[in-house]
């Protein structure tokens, strides 16, 4: 229970945030209540991720000072509280009381996920392992890994209080609840241009949509990213109504957070800020604009700046790099480029492929990274006749709709996302879904309802519904297991995340004043003792292919006070080869084995049984230096 009421709290206080913020703008009395509470709620995330970093800047990321920022919030909340933002339920007919009755299904799926403990690797790498560290420590501390610790962090220390105050379940249900807030805006934005069945319908889109069940639980950003944009494009359209500045500094303050939250931000502002000043005084609202997103979103480039010397680390590190030679070089930069460039990046960057990309996503032609797990579903491709349709019939009101600001930040922010984006993960994305899924599904249903193809439209949404629902099923039963097997934690994670049979016995028997070289980086949030992943993102330990000088590989090994290693052993006996360039101290006989496990590595926790390898692990000690001589 005290995950539960931290988890209250802390959505108390995000609430208190965001809608004081929005009563400083003078905004919140020209809004509805299903506006006014679900803007604030996001505005207030965002607030409350700003506000976390210079608490732990000065080392106050402890109980009590947590505890009394949350509680300011949760005062704001009270204090801010108005008359109209009572709410009235919207009176729902047969189909949409089955709607709301598939909500709460799909909200029974997300609610056993966030009762269960993190499987998600991502999470437990980064997402949930950084601010677990800033916790333990008590203050933010830099973290000089690109893509896993040098990255802007709003939106991981909104889980810094979560995590402190209420533990791992307060954590996860804070997840699924902000994960669950993008829905809640997506339907409210979509009431001012579709009725009650259409917005739940489209709700429910967003909600199963693979992408979405992947990130929307766990500790990814994106999700969260696009309570962001639905504000800042919220923003926008209320501007142009308008005229009035302080919607286009909410839209900036938007923008700004997401730039806080993650690099594709910049893209997103400038496409927002693109689109916001287009209309009437252009340099005025360019300027508030900007100093909007200066101030959200500008505290995690001034940080990797001051330690690095690029804001954007590694972006630029070959100008402007400043790091620690031990740590991160121009030759690691090089070559991470390099690999960065191919891995993430399989489709040319042309204008064919610009138009072809969505279609390659849903269709499964070419090659796009992660379409098949966490991409956006069939809902895309089936609507689109009837948008089409719909955008040429109605074409003669397009200059006036409100939705083309919608539709222009989504399409700018996609083209410069194709051009300059530094991965071609579908899922980075997700934060404009919701703008694509209102503008196609408004357009679609116009063209549908002045038609014969009113049941046609109907039949692509049932037809999407059925097969996300169902496959949100599947993706839920793995959680159902775990509750019904009477909430088995350690069973529940053995059976989940790969190499954790090996994390009990490394927690009881090896020494937490010695430091592990690990390669499983899943396993890092649930270690006791400290450790080092061993990956070419770091600069501490070499491990390029380059590396070949064994006794430097061991100088360094030693000097970042690494004694053990947890590492994946290829082969049996005296045949068993080790990744380089470990191999090379094991060869040197300056590894001698602990302990071993014999384990079976799955490849998809959905469908546990499709896909897995046995896998051995070795638990090694490191020798002292004396075992080259």
């Amino acid at each position: 229970m005290t995950a539960v009421a931290i988890v209250f709290f802390q959505i108390l206080a995000c609430l208190g945030f965001g809608a004081a913020l929005l009563h400083v703008l003078k905004i919140d009395t020209d809004m509805g209540p299903g506006e006014y509470w679900t803007l604030a709620f996001a505005t207030g995330i965002g607030v409350l991720g700003w506000l976390l970093f210079p608490l732990g800047i000065l080392g106050l990321l402890g109980w009590g000072p947590l505890s009394a920022l949350l509680a300011a919030g949760a005062v704001a909340a009270v204090l801010l509280r108005r008359p109209g933002t009572i709410l009235s339920p919207p009176r729902f007919d047969a189909v949409g009381r089955g709607l709301l009755a598939l909500l709460v299904v799909i909200l029974a799926f997300d609610l056993m996920e966030g009762i269960a403990p993190s499987a998600d690797a991502d999470s437990l790498a980064y997402h949930f392992e950084n601010p677990k560290r800033f916790v333990d420590a008590g203050r933010i501390f830099f973290i000089p890994l690109p893509l896993n610790g040098a990255v802007p962090m709003l939106v991981q220390m909104t889980y810094v209080p979560a995590l402190a105050l209420g533990g791992e379940t307060a954590l996860t249900l804070w997840a699924m609840v902000s994960g669950w807030a993008a829905g809640a805006v997506l339907f409210i934005l979509c009431r001012r241009h579709l009725d009650v069945n259409w917005s739940l319908a489209v709700t429910l889109i967003f909600l199963t949509t693979p992408a979405v069940i992947y990130g929307g639980g766990a500790g990814h950003v994106e999700a969260r990213n696009t309570l962001f944009v639905m504000v800042a494009a919220w923003a926008t359209v209320r501007s142009f109504e308008t005229g009035r500045l302080n919607y286009v500094f909410l839209a900036g303050l938007g923008s700004g957070f997401f730039v806080g939250g993650k690099y594709l931000g910049l893209l997103f502002a400038a496409a927002c800020g693109l689109v916001a000043i287009f209309r009437r005084r252009w340099l005025a609202n360019g300027l508030v604009f900007s100093l909007a997103v200066l101030a959200a979103g500008f505290q995690w480039y001034a940080w990797n700046a001051w330690h690095t010397g690029d804001p954007v680390f590694p972006v630029l590190f070959q100008w402007f790099g400043n790091l620690d030679p031990a740590l991160w070089t121009n030759s690691h930069d090089a070559f991470f480029k390099e690999i960065l460039l191919k891995v993430e990046n399989p489709l040319p960057r042309s204008p064919l492929w610009f138009v072809l990309f969505p279609f390659s996503a849903t269709l499964g032609f070419g090659y796009t990274l992660d379409a098949g797990r966490v991409g956006f579903g069939p809902y895309g491709l089936l609507v689109l006749p009837f948008a089409a349709a719909g955008v040429w019939k109605f074409r003669h009101r397009l200059r006036q709709s409100p939705l083309l600001p919608y539709a222009a930040v989504a399409l700018l922010f996609y083209g410069l996302w194709y051009i300059f984006g530094g991965s071609q993960r579908i899922r980075h994305l997700l934060p404009i879904l919701p703008l694509f899924l209102i503008c196609v599904s408004v357009a679609a249903e116009r063209f549908a309802r002045t038609t014969h193809y009113r049941w046609a439209l109907i039949c692509a949404f049932a037809m999407t519904l059925m097969l996300q629902t169902g496959a949100h099923g599947l993706f839920a039963l793995n959680y159902a297991k775990y509750l019904a097997g009477g909430s088995d934690r350690e069973a529940f994670l053995k059976r989940n995340v790969n190499g954790y049979a090996a994390v009990p016995w490394v927690n009881k028997n090896l020494p937490k004043s010695g430091r592990l070289f690990i390669q499983h980086r899943q396993l890092r949030y649930y270690l006791n003792m400290p450790s080092i992943l061993g990956t070419f993102l770091q600069g501490e330990i070499e491990l390029r292919p380059e590396a070949t000088n064994v006794r430097k590989l061991h100088r360094q090994f030693s000097q970042a006070g690494v004694t053990y290693l947890l590492v994946v052993r290829n082969g049996d006996g005296a045949a068993a080869i080790y990744e380089p360039p470990l191999g090379m101290l094991k060869n040197a006989d300056c590894l001698s084995l602990i302990k071993d496990f014999k384990l079976r590595t799955v490849h998809s926790r959905t469908l546990p049984g499709l896909i897995s390898t046995l896998t051995t692990l070795e638990v090694l000690r490191l020798k002292p230096e004396s075992c080259l001589e």
